[in-house]
């Protein structure tokens, strides 16, 4: 092994008590990321604006400075996993709030490509087995 590779060791019997306890997390952290990804490859400085836009609408709702601090680093990109549990319809509220906001910046027929497409690329998942991601459009 050259100095620059790393190793990364997995156990597959580990679980994340999160999503075992709420699989429609792991739909949403999917779902959402993938959208903000290929809004991303759109436009990178208005995707940050819309990052933004969905953290502060969102923010509000939790409790504690520790779950608002994981709620930006996920949202914001800077971690891959969001590492709080938040109810379904909190998670509705966030994915309607990121799709209006995504109109906005890049109008109605792109966002309906992109959250379309995000949405069936989750549904092919096997995260989605326990939890349809329709469910999150629903208000």
């Amino acid at each position: 092994m050259s100095a620059g590779e790393q190793v990364v060791l997995v156990n597959e019997n580990q679980t994340d008590p999160l999503n075992i306890a709420n699989p429609a997390l792991s739909v949403f952290e999917t779902m959402v990321t993938i959208f903000l990804t290929r809004l991303e490859e759109l436009d990178q400085k208005v995707t940050k604006k819309l990052r933004q836009s969905i953290l502060d609408q969102v923010s509000l709702r939790l409790s504690t400075l520790a779950e608002r601090q994981r709620l930006h680093a996920w949202i914001m990109g800077t971690s891959d996993r969001l590492e709080i549990n938040i109810e379904v319809g909190d998670m509705q509220n966030c994915v309607h709030h990121a799709y209006h906001s995504a109109c906005e910046y890049f109008g109605p027929g792109e966002t309906d490509k992109l959250l379309t497409q995000a949405l069936k690329q989750t549904e092919s998942m096997p995260v989605a087995k326990d939890f349809s991601p329709r469910n999150l459009l629903k208000i």
